[in-house]
């Protein structure tokens, strides 16, 4: 954790820190068509670098569950407030689906996960600092869940 800026005023007290982090994406369950290829889109909406937005490979689904082996370093800005909160931190993942229909083939968006990577800092984990969790996607018709994990650094 690298403390890059400090800003101080009569009504606020900002600090920002730059915590890096490991993302990794692990799979994604419960699909409901067992054919086809899936893969997943992230992107931090606070930031337009490059470096802030990437993707999974695409891989094959087999007996409704794609496995990925994804991860990437992601160092994040965080900022903590006169009251000692982190302000929050999002990043977007969007679970995508590829498919053939016939002669041409289908993509479409099978949901997206949201999470705030503020929650995460010093949220515990299995002791190293790794944090796993499976989320039920949003803006989805169906049940599937995407297992996301990350390295506290």
């Amino acid at each position: 954790m690298a403390f890059d800026r400090f800003h101080s005023s009569a009504s606020s007290l900002l600090l920002t820190i730059t915590v890096p982090k490991t993302r990794r994406i692990f799979d994604l369950n419960n699909i409901p068509l067992v054919s086809g290829t899936s893969y997943v889109k992230w992107h931090l909406p606070s930031s337009t670098s490059a470096e802030h937005r990437g993707r999974t490979s695409k891989e094959v689904i087999r007996e409704h569950k794609v496995t990925w082996a994804y991860e990437k370093l992601l160092p994040v800005r965080l900022t903590i407030d006169r009251n000692g909160t982190l302000q929050e931190s999002e990043i977007h993942f969007e679970v995508m689906q590829e498919y053939s229909s016939g002669a041409r083939g289908e993509r479409i968006i099978l949901g997206n996960v949201r999470l705030n990577l503020a929650e995460y800092v010093d949220a515990g984990g299995d002791g190293d600092g790794n944090i796993t969790r499976r989320y039920l996607m949003q803006d989805s018709k169906i049940n599937s869940t995407l297992k996301v994990g990350g390295l506290n650094g």
